[in-house]
């Protein structure tokens, strides 16, 4: 593994084609060298090459304690046009691979003419991560188990193994590693696409360095008014529209899935295998029963406990709640139930619909085939240090308070047989995400009056995982050109639609927005 850290010579990246426009006076002599990256971040035959670089932990004290972060880079195959960074999203998602696992599906034109760097976010593996439980490390001083616990007892156990740390972990620390980056590359401005969470990150990067910003797409925008509980209280509504929209379509190709010839039918298949894979109250999507005996047969503890007793407000009930919601909003206990954690990615974007269809089907025709169900499940996952970093940000600089009152109404929800997801967004909205963590930032006044080039907000109408309301609002923020796109994936560019890369595209070469609006793109081949 390259763990070689900033050298002094220049010539390596002049060399290697990566400037793009004026060198910044006082960088040049400090440019990385760019070799082999860390075992398992990118594909094999990407053509990345990775450098380490170091940053200060705190960048308030620049000559205080330091951390590294390992930066990603594809060159241009053709003439270069510029330099783009990225992010994916999370809080708490490995960026390194990003554009590795991404050439098949950006446009040629993209990998042609443009030099692509990804910067692994702080806290994560490979960029000085967080140590927030006991347990093995690997041969890289990296953590491979995790302890339960609530967010009190993770933010005691960070604070404990690595001092001053944990309170470092924000998203403008995180947008100020990445004009570090951008400093020791000898770049004076980038371009720059971020995805969901990566779309805050760039708000905040471009509000605080505008002169920095060349162009910068946004794509699934999260609002910025909601960070953080009400952000993750939406995506609960916004879950189930979709959920409905992809039952609706698994029933229109009932004769290629068996599973139903109505979205009910469908519905009620999905409530039996989940209820059979050990579900209980996650499968109750509907509105309240009629009578008790329509209620759910089993509720997870402390759920269970709440119904029959009440809320106490006691610390102990307050932790099983703390670990409950993480489960919920995780994806409902899907290590148990294969379906809920596949039926939930289903949810992120359409093109996972014929899968997911085809693996329900495997269920329903054998409860033990679940292979299919896990390897969608899969498809995100994360690394263990994306846990923390997630608790670290959303916790650091929540700026939504907790509305405490609301477990009482998460409690009637849940013992009238209500829809669980209701149930959720009440339960989030309570603020029992972070419980006693406290933040200890606030977040960066959003702005775009300063970026020469206003950018290119993306934001399908039914995204699962961040609302339609969030693009608009991003872009009056930032004084963007919003593209609504039809449709829920969460992340329209890159997704084979030639409307909406064409617009990206053109977008990258002129600053120039041609379109509005963009029909959903087409599904792959069955």
């Amino acid at each position: 593994m390259m763990r070689t850290r900033i050298s002094r010579v220049a010539a390596a990246l002049a060399a290697a084609g990566l400037l793009a426009g004026s060198v910044v006076t006082g960088f040049a002599s400090a440019a990385p060298i760019f070799g082999s990256c860390p075992e398992g971040s990118v594909p094999a035959g990407s053509g990345a090459q990775c450098a380490v670089i170091s940053v200060p932990m705190n960048h308030s004290e620049p000559d205080g304690p330091r951390i590294d972060l390992t930066v990603s880079r594809i060159a241009a195959t053709g003439e270069r046009h510029g330099l783009i960074f990225a992010n994916p999203g999370g809080p708490g998602a490995d960026a390194l691979g990003f554009w590795a696992q991404r050439l098949e599906v950006v446009p040629a034109e993209l990998n042609a003419h443009y030099d692509r760097v990804a910067v692994q976010p702080r806290g994560l593996r490979w960029a000085t991560p967080l140590r927030c439980a006991s347990g093995p490390e690997n041969a890289e001083g990296q953590q491979v188990s995790i302890g339960g616990g609530s967010r009190d007892e993770i933010k005691a156990a960070c604070d404990a193994a690595q001092p001053g740390y944990l309170d470092t972990i924000t998203t403008e620390n995180t947008a100020r590693d990445m004009d570090a980056v951008r400093a020791a590359l000898g770049i004076e401005r980038i371009s720059y696409l971020g995805t969901s969470y990566g779309t805050y990150l760039g708000a905040v990067y471009a509000s605080l360095f505008p002169d920095r910003v060349e162009r910068m797409v946004l794509d699934s925008n999260v609002h910025p008014d909601w960070v953080w509980n009400e952000e993750f209280a939406q995506q609960q509504a916004a879950g189930k529209q979709r959920l409905d929209d992809l039952f609706a379509w698994i029933a229109e190709h009932n004769g290629d899935y068996r599973l139903g010839d109505t979205a009910l039918r469908v519905y009620q298949n999905w409530v039996r295998l989940v209820s059979a894979q050990g579900g209980g109250w996650y499968a109750n999507l509907t509105p309240p029963p009629a009578s008790v005996a329509d209620l759910p047969g089993e509720l997870p503890e402390p759920l269970a406990e709440l119904a029959r007793d009440g809320f106490n407000g006691t610390v102990e009930q307050g932790g099983k709640l703390q670990n409950l919601l993480r489960t919920l909003i995780s994806g409902g206990g899907s290590a148990q139930v294969p379906l809920v954690g596949a039926t939930a990615v289903a949810t992120y974007t359409r093109s996972f619909w014929p899968t997911f269809a085809r693996a329900m089907s495997d269920a329903n025709g054998d409860p033990a085939n679940v292979q299919r169900l896990l390897a969608i499940e899969g498809a995100t996952a994360t690394d263990p240090t994306g846990r923390f970093v997630f608790s670290a940000i959303t916790c650091n600089e929540n700026a939504v308070p907790g509305r405490p009152e609301l477990i009482g109404a998460a409690i009637g929800t849940i013992a009238s047989g209500g829809n669980a997801m209701d149930a959720r967004a009440d339960l989030v909205r309570a603020g029992l995400s972070c419980g006693g963590w406290r933040p200890v930032a606030e977040p960066v006044p959003l702005s775009g009056a300063a970026l020469r080039t206003k950018p290119l907000l993306l934001q399908s109408r039914y995204d699962a995982l961040t609302q339609y309301e969030g693009g608009p609002a991003m872009a009056r923020a930032l004084q963007g050109s919003l593209i609504t796109v039809e449709g829920g994936d969460h992340g329209t560019f890159g997704r084979g639609n030639p409307a909406v890369d064409d617009a990206v595209l053109t977008y990258l070469r002129t600053g120039e927005v041609t379109i509005s609006h963009a029909e959903q793109a087409p599904l792959p081949s069955r």
